[in-house]
């Protein structure tokens, strides 16, 4: 590194290699060494090594670079030389960053370039100047994971910019290189999601709930969910997040605010492409759909006919690995009764995602969708769209899920987590049905955390999500473009002005196009929203002499979307009996109705 044209020096002077290693959290400064001398010099902490190779060097580096320099001769300049080397058997994650020392008449660190590679497999990283600095004004030089039983070799060149002026040549510039490593907490992954593992944020903490509902903290590095099992993951969000919870400690109900489920990305094969124009006979469609877990970064399916494969597109939109979806029908914070869960506001503090609560309703879409849209912004909460709810059922009805009809929450309360003791399948009524039975018709439901508790879930186990059939209808994120008036009687445009108009929401709504007053235009439907692909549709009559169009899929109501009523409604309610389901969808205004309520997803 000769360059004696000038008589004047920038030392270089690498003195101090600091080595943090932090484990579950607790960090050990173990290291502050000054390097002294011509030696191979190393530094050692558990696993994680960092080798100085000093063979070349004094203490004090020099470059005889009395010159500013093109980076063309910079970066070919002697390099100085260490490496990372991890002999633990898990993987290290670690950040390399420089710290400015400080001398007298300092070079401006603008005159100052640098230039590291590191050699892995031949692939050099290169940079020239390191722009991201710390709160100390550290520059980052990398951030990375070291894997087990691996190392990096890195060289390092500085050199005085070719745009330095004259003073920086009267002047020095010195650093020294700081390594900061933890050690890379091991995630639990299940082979089966090709990657589509729960995304895990910090509102968010990953649980086990036992078959009697205790709830307790689980390390993510557990085995926590098995999909092949149909175990779905399980996560809440605390009321009091600054509490910490060690391994296996039960988190108390009353700490927990929300409860949410992971819905992992799939693509599934098309089992129907029929057009259906309206109504014919009913016919039993039930049947496994097919589902295999892809990633985000796995090239998109675009399936439209019968046997092909169709990524599911509730995932495209939010360009997720999955959601979240809340366990039960949002709740009302603190209503402690029906007629106190019933009310028109936009406030997201008042929202809960819990068993045995009062179901909020009498909401109007545009502030059921702002109280969603409010409540964890850092996680893009929302309120959940057609195609995510059809993204459930069709999870629940693949070999990942219970593939029977989810029971009924019959609970006339409109309480959440609620079972039926029987499946209804005759009537309108499931009290009706249990009055015949048992001589009355008060309810008789079971509570999300007992066996028979367990059929009114997507799993037939505590782990999957409840109220998708009976309890309140819900509002879903739905809409007929075609309505007379932009929104309907929602609110939305009230609320948010260019909601409509603007691209930035597209993604939070799924459209439907129906110019008819007609209830029965399930060819409308979108691929995935377990909509149409329920055909064939027909009526039934109910002993009340009520009919209803029914769908092929258990027989769940199916009233599609149309100008008057431009929303879709999904589940049925507690009164519906057989006509509720998983399947089942109707339609609304978007106004206020007190047996209407919706449900909150995440897409972190």
């Amino acid at each position: 590194m000769k360059n004696e044209t000038r008589g004047k020096t920038i030392k270089i002077i690498f003195w101090t290699v600091l080595v943090t290693v932090a484990v579950l959290g607790t960090s050990y400064a173990l290291f502050s060494e000054v390097l002294l001398g011509k030696k191979h010099y190393v530094l050692e902490s558990g696993g994680l090594k960092v080798y100085l190779d000093e063979s070349k060097h004094d203490t004090n580096i020099t470059v005889s670079n009395s010159l500013p320099v093109i980076d063309e001769v910079g970066m070919n300049n002697d390099a100085y030389k260490f490496s990372l080397v991890n002999e633990e058997e898990e993987n290290l994650e670690y950040t390399i960053y420089l710290k400015e020392d400080e001398v007298e008449n300092q070079t401006p660190s603008e005159m100052i370039k640098y230039y590291y590679t590191r050699d892995i497999d031949d692939i050099k990283v290169k940079r020239i100047m390191p722009e991201q600095q710390d709160e100390e004004g550290n520059y980052f030089l990398e951030t990375g994971v070291l894997p087990a039983k691996s190392t990096y070799n890195y060289t390092f060149r500085m050199w005085l910019s070719y745009e330095a002026d004259e003073r920086a040549m009267e002047t020095e510039y010195s650093v020294h290189l700081e390594v900061n490593a933890k050690q890379s907490l091991y995630i639990y992954k299940d082979a089966i999601l090709a990657g589509c593992d729960p995304v895990l944020s910090d509102n968010l903490t990953s649980v086990l709930i036992d078959s009697e509902g205790t709830v307790r903290k689980v390390s993510p590095s557990k085995k926590w969910y098995d999909y092949t099992n149909q175990e779905w993951a399980n996560a809440v969000v605390l009321v009091d997040d600054t509490k910490e919870y060690l391994e296996g400690e039960i988190i108390p109900e009353a700490n927990i605010e929300s409860y949410f489920v992971w819905i992992p990305r799939f693509k599934y094969k098309i089992f129907n492409d029929t057009v259906y124009t309206g109504l014919t006979a009913l016919e039993d469609r039930v049947q496994e759909i097919e589902v295999e877990f892809e990633n985000k970064d796995t090239a998109i399916s675009n399936g439209t006919t019968t046997g092909s494969w169709l990524t599911h597109p509730a995932f495209t939109s939010f360009d997720t690995n999955g959601f979240w979806v809340g366990k039960f029908e949002s709740g009302y914070k603190g209503a402690n009764s029906t007629g106190a869960a019933q009310v028109n506001s936009s406030d997201s503090a008042k929202l809960q995602i819990k068993p045995n609560a009062y179901s909020w309703r009498n909401i109007t879409v545009g502030n059921a969708f702002k109280a969603s849209y409010d409540y964890l912004r850092s996680d893009e909460s929302h309120m959940m769209k057609n195609t995510e709810w059809g993204a459930v059922a069709y999870l629940q009805h693949s070999k990942y899920g219970s593939r029977r009809s989810v029971r009924n929450n019959n609970h006339s309360s409109y309480k959440t987590g609620y079972a039926s003791i029987l499946e209804p399948t005759l009537g309108y009524s499931a009290t009706s049905i249990l009055g015949n039975l048992y001589g009355t018709t008060t309810d008789i439901t079971v509570s999300y955390n007992a066996e028979i508790g367990y059929t009114a879930s997507t799993t037939g186990n505590i782990t999957g999500v409840y109220d998708t059939s009976g309890g309140a209808w819900e509002y879903v994120m739905g809409y007929n473009v075609n309505e007379n008036t932009p929104g309907g009687d929602s609110g939305l445009v009230g609320i948010y002005d260019d909601f409509f108009t603007n691209s930035k929401w597209e993604k939070y709504y799924d459209k439907y196009s129906n110019l008819v007053a007609d209830n029965t235009k399930y060819e409308t439907g979108l691929l995935g929203d377990a909509t149409r692909e329920m055909g064939p549709f027909g009526d039934v009559t109910n002993p009340d002499g009520s009919t209803r169009h029914r769908t092929s899929w258990h027989s769940d109501q199916a009233h599609f979307v149309h100008p008057s009523n431009p929303w879709i409604i999904r589940g049925g309610n507690w009164i519906c009996g057989a006509e509720s389901g998983i399947f089942a969808f109707a339609s609304y205004t978007g106004r206020v109705h007190e047996e209407i309520s919706f449900r909150v997803v995440l897409a972190p």
